[in-house]
């Protein structure tokens, strides 16, 4: 990406009026400036930007630090932050560049617009490099939304701080979404060949969810940090429904309801990937903290192929609906060296349904009422070895439910410590059956 930057000749903004920080309207100058071959720099400083629209035009912007500033628009007594930028290109790269949508405080109303500071469809070949967002808010309840609405119209803008779709050969690095964000964070939605890598979102306590990857496919998330929110708010951290072939490392969240792989999701007359329901990749080095550190549970099909390795898993709160983590359908699941609980906190361990083959092993569970839960449904294969359960008054591994059945339960070097309830590693509640244990 670099070596196509300094492949053509760099136009300045400035050449053609734009002037930093003098608090006019640079539009038409940065809109001059990119016709020339879309490449363009600028001296350092705060640009005033009321929308720029390149289609099919290649782009490629150096902000060289500097703040393109959006337009508040002030309707019905609300606070919309203006779109900036809406691009559409095989080649799109930003450098450099901060964007602000001028929101302070103020809500957005019903019958005002949706905006994306930042709007990419139909694209490829996007490199964000140190592309910022700060100031944002956008109508996210003034109309009836769902994903048919994408995917009738690639278009459509939305109420993300960035919003990227159907688009592929996409490249983040080096984002923060540095503060006061209103609504939702980044958004990527039915895309191809996604890698973000150095990704924060830490300062805004009334965003709803920091970074949302939905309904798409060869997937690596890498150094992401997201502790927006309110400790234990509705919400989560990070949305991540519906997507195939990922790779998730290193990655961490501290609030709200952590990292979320359902689909809970009501998409009439959807098309696409997001009807699919399902995820499935791998997670490595990660930490999940929240009300719930993780959640699955798709609403139709099951997971598949969900492999965590040393993952912490840590609720930060009480109560019968919180938990390490929690996966309600699945095909073959694997946890291995991952923690499950805290000292301060007695809750859920881990919370399963309706599984082909769930491999827990080389894990530790902590202060949990129940290590492991298995509740009702049907399950192939269970197999627990050599893992560390430490608490008082609980139980190390529960099964529950009316109508749930096992074939087989394989159990080896697991340890427990404290006081379990009685007296047993495993116990059984209800008309669970299992056919086979193996010791």
């Amino acid at each position: 990406m670099n070596i196509l930057i300094t492949a053509f000749s760099i136009i300045s903004i400035n050449d053609f009026g734009a002037i930093p920080n003098d608090n006019k309207d640079d539009t038409s100058a940065i809109e001059k400036a990119l016709k020339v071959n879309g490449h363009i720099t600028m001296s350092k400083g705060i640009y005033n930007v009321n929308e720029i629209v390149r289609l099919n035009a290649d782009t490629v912007i150096d902000g060289n630090g500097s703040t393109f500033k959006s337009k508040l628009e002030r309707v019905n007594d609300g606070r919309i932050s203006k779109n900036i930028l809406t691009l559409k290109a095989n080649k799109i790269v930003i450098k450099n560049l901060l964007l602000d949508g001028s929101y302070q405080d103020g809500n957005a109303k019903v019958g005002t617009n949706v905006s994306s500071l930042l709007h990419i469809y139909d694209s490829e070949n996007i490199l964000l490099d140190g592309v910022d967002t700060i100031n944002h808010v956008s109508n996210w309840w003034g109309e009836g939304f769902n994903y048919s609405h994408l995917d009738a119209n690639h278009k459509k803008d939305m109420y993300t701080v960035i919003y990227i779709g159907f688009s592929k050969k996409i490249n983040i690095q080096n984002m923060e979404q540095r503060g006061n964000i209103k609504t939702e964070g980044l958004l990527i939605y039915e895309s191809d060949d996604i890698t973000i890598n150095e990704f924060k979102s830490l300062h805004s306590p009334k965003i709803w969810t920091s970074l949302n990857i939905v309904a798409s496919d060869n997937i690596s998330l890498i150094n992401i940090e997201a502790s927006d929110g309110v400790r234990n708010q509705g919400g989560s951290s990070i949305n991540f429904i519906a997507n195939h072939n990922f790779t998730v490392r290193n990655t961490k969240t501290t609030t709200k309801q952590g990292f979320d792989i359902s689909n809970e999701i009501n998409v009439t007359h959807a098309k696409g990937r997001v009807a699919r329901d399902t995820s499935y990749g791998i997670f490595e080095d990660c930490h999940f903290e929240g009300q719930r550190g993780l959640y699955g549970y798709p609403t139709i099909n099951k997971h598949e192929d969900l492999t965590f390795k040393n993952t912490k898993f840590i609720p930060t709160k009480e109560g019968y609906a919180t938990w390490g983590a929690r996966i309600q359908k699945a095909g073959t699941v694997k946890f291995e060296n991952c923690t499950f609980g805290s000292e301060k906190y007695k809750t859920f361990g881990i919370i399963m349904g309706n599984s082909d083959d769930i491999t827990i092993e080389n894990s530790k569970f902590i202060n949990n009422n129940m290590g492991v839960y298995i509740y009702d449904e049907r399950f192939g294969k269970i197999t627990l070895s050599n893992n560390e359960f430490s608490g008082d008054e609980y139980y190390p591994l529960r099964f529950a439910g009316t109508k749930g059945k096992l074939n087989k339960l394989y159990l080896s070097n697991n340890r427990t410590t404290g006081k379990l309830i009685a007296d047993k590693f495993y116990t059984i509640h209800g008309d669970f059956s299992i056919d086979r244990v193996i010791k």
